[in-house]
């Protein structure tokens, strides 16, 4: 089941997002690296995260239980650990980093695990038997 069902042109509108979403990254590492302000960074990267996770979750509902999106919650908690624990937030940046070039290449069978069914899993249909 899905809300956002496949379009022509979903790919390269994935990939541009990512790729804005990685300069909008590189500018709030750099803004943490250097203790300044640079919020155009953090807008950057918040509205390309929100628009890839939302064309992933919206596109396949069996996103939410898979390995991908596992690695978006720890993600997003360490996001979220960057704003409260100001001290860790290079750590915090540079674990997200690792997680999401190893995820990013790591096969399908690790990418579409279900951590509910115990097996990889593509869509809906995959869940029954």
């Amino acid at each position: 089941m899905s809300i956002i069902p496949n379009f022509s042109g979903k790919r390269w509108l994935k990939i541009s997002l990512r790729t804005v979403h990685l300069i909008g990254f590189a500018g709030v590492f750099a803004s943490i690296l250097t203790r300044t302000e640079q919020d155009v960074y953090w807008a950057i990267t918040i509205v390309t995260g929100l628009g890839l996770l939302s064309l992933e979750a919206l596109s396949n509902f069996v996103w939410f239980v898979q390995i991908r999106a596992f690695v978006m919650y720890i993600k997003l908690t360490l996001l979220a650990c960057v704003f409260f624990f100001d001290e860790y937030a290079w750590h915090c940046l540079v674990a997200i980093i690792i997680i999401s070039g190893m995820i990013s290449h790591a096969p399908s069978s690790v990418r579409y695990y279900s951590f509910v069914h115990g097996r990889k899993i593509t869509s809906l249909k995959d869940t029954k038997g």
